[in-house]
C-alpha cells in the first residue's frame, strides 16, 4: 500500500480521545493515540504489527480520525475496514483480497471489534493456523464463540466476511 505522507489526527480525534465520545475498541484507541503528526503508515505499522493494525488504520481513516497530509493518499487494498464498518457502505468497494493471510486478519480484526480485549487468545491461536484445513476450523470454532456471547446475528457478520476471504479448498 502506498500513501507514505504523515498521519495527522482530526478533531475528530482529538475529541475521541478527550472524552471517548464513540467508544472506540482498545485496539483503535491506541493506534488513534499512536498518531503522532510527525509518523508515516509504514512507521505506525512498524510500531504496531500486530495482524490488525492494517486495518485499523484504514477504518480511522475510513472514519475520518485519522487524515495523510503530504504524499500519496493509499491505494484501496483488501483489508478488513471493507466489512468493518457497514453502516457506511462504499459504491465502488475493491473486492477482497482471497487469501489466508486476508482472512486471519480479517477474523483476528473482527474477533476483537466484537469481543473486545478478550479476544487475544483467540487472535493469537488464528495467527497460528499453518494451512486452509486448519484455519477453517478454527474459525467456526471462533463463530460459535461469537454466536454464544454476542448472538446468531455478530457471527453470521463473521462468517460471512470470512468466507468472502477464505480460498476454495
Amino acid at each position: 500500500m502506498s500513501g507514505e505522507g504523515i498521519y495527522h489526527k482530526t478533531e475528530k480525534a482529538r475529541t475521541e480521545i478527550a472524552t471517548r465520545a464513540n467508544k472506540l475498541g482498545l485496539r483503535e484507541r491506541a493506534m488513534l493515540i499512536m498518531v503522532d503528526d510527525k509518523t508515516s503508515r509504514s512507521g505506525l505499522l512498524l510500531k504496531n504489527p500486530h495482524p490488525t493494525s492494517e486495518g485499523i488504520l484504514n477504518t480511522l481513516l475510513a472514519d475520518g480520525y485519522i487524515e495523510i497530509v503530504g504524499g500519496n493518499q493509499p491505494v484501496a487494498e483488501a483489508t478488513p475496514a471493507a466489512a468493518a464498518a457497514p453502516a457506511s457502505p462504499v459504491a465502488n468497494q475493491p473486492p477482497v483480497e482471497v487469501s489466508l493471510v486476508s482472512a486471519s486478519r480479517f477474523a483476528c480484526r473482527a474477533l476483537v471489534t466484537v469481543l473486545g480485549p478478550g479476544a487475544d487468545d483467540l487472535t493469537s491461536l488464528v495467527e497460528k493456523c499453518k494451512d486452509l484445513d486448519e484455519l477453517t476450523a478454527r474459525l467456526e470454532k471462533c463463530r460459535m464463540v461469537i454466536q454464544g456471547m454476542a448472538g446468531k446475528k455478530k457471527a453470521d457478520e463473521f462468517w460471512a466476511g470470512v468466507s468472502a476471504r477464505l480460498p476454495q479448498g
